[in-house]
């Protein structure tokens, strides 16, 4: 399934893997391609000009078409509208069987993305940027095949065969941060260093490669160190780096649904402190997550 808006990113991966299948092969292709879009009725005759054009290509194509309309068109915020095409896509893969969910973020959107994070004080996870892939549910993945390439060699490719695209007027907009980002920040940054998107993209690669390290070693210490039944126990530890701890703790967050947004830097280090250095006491975490340290132990449940 391939996530479309109608813009030239999303258009450019929908051309490229519908010409990968169209190649000779020794044997036929497998699987499908399906169009996905979302409507988020956000911007009048806009929104439903790009609807048109993606049902339009999707037969040009000769691919299958799923789409939805948004009922909320009072969210706007840039959060709310991701978690919401997110969980269009996640159910339409599951509904029609497809193994994968395809998006279009060029290396530009993962540079925007670093810059965001960085300017919100992120961790090393943040600064890693976009992940080429992550689980999208429990038997569906989203994957980024555009991630290394360039929002221009998009659009040269895409003139390259006179196939045209959808301009969101919204992208202009400063309103939302990223468009900041990408229309002030960036060309201020590159007035003095040119190659600052090549940098920046490298730079996170590279944190991205120590990140995974750092998780597999996370991974490694909760399946030691982390019973989950009723509630969830963990084994004090005095001798563990702390950002091995922490990142076990962010991974124990994800895997129970726990709120992650309202946990802070103060937060982490505090759930660190219970658990290396085995504080006696009692407090409530962002979520209504109860944390209890004794005997050598941490106890964590979120209340209901």
């Amino acid at each position: 399934m391939i996530g479309c808006s109608g813009g030239a990113d999303s258009v450019a991966l929908v051309r490229a893997l519908q010409h990968l299948r169209s190649l000779p092969a020794a044997d036929p292709p497998t699987g499908f391609l399906t169009l996905a879009h979302f409507n988020h009725a956000t911007r009048g005759e806009e929104s439903e000009r790009d609807e048109l054009f993606v049902r339009a290509l999707a037969a040009q194509l000769g691919l299958p078409f799923v789409g939805r309309r948004s009922e909320r068109v009072d969210a706007r915020d840039e959060e709310s509208l991701r978690k919401m095409r997110l969980r269009f896509l996640k159910e339409s893969a599951e509904q029609s069987g497809a193994r994968y969910v395809a998006v279009a973020h060029s290396s530009d959107d993962n540079v925007e993305t670093v810059l965001h994070h960085l300017l919100r004080g992120t961790g090393p996870r943040g600064l890693a940027g976009i992940r080429p892939y992550r689980s999208l549910g429990e038997d569906t993945v989203l994957i980024r095949p555009l991630l290394n390439v360039s929002r221009d060699r998009i659009r040269t490719a895409l003139r390259s065969i006179n196939q045209p695209w959808c301009e969101d007027s919204s992208n202009a907009s400063r309103n939302y941060r990223r468009n900041w980002i990408r229309h002030e920040l960036m060309p201020l940054i590159q007035l003095k260093y040119p190659d600052a998107n090549e940098a920046i993209f490298r730079a996170a690669r590279t944190q991205r490669d120590w990140v995974q390290t750092i998780e597999s070693m996370a991974e490694n210490w909760r399946t030691q160190h982390v019973h989950i039944g009723h509630t969830v126990v963990i084994r004090c530890d005095t001798q563990t780096d702390a950002t091995v701890i922490i990142t076990a703790m962010q991974q124990l967050w994800s895997t129970q649904q726990w709120p992650m947004q309202s946990m802070s830097h103060t937060h982490w280090q505090q759930l660190y402190h219970y658990v290396s250095d085995a504080l006696a006491g009692v407090c409530v975490l962002p979520g209504t997550v109860r944390m209890e340290s004794i005997d050598g132990r941490v106890v964590l449940q979120r209340d209901a």
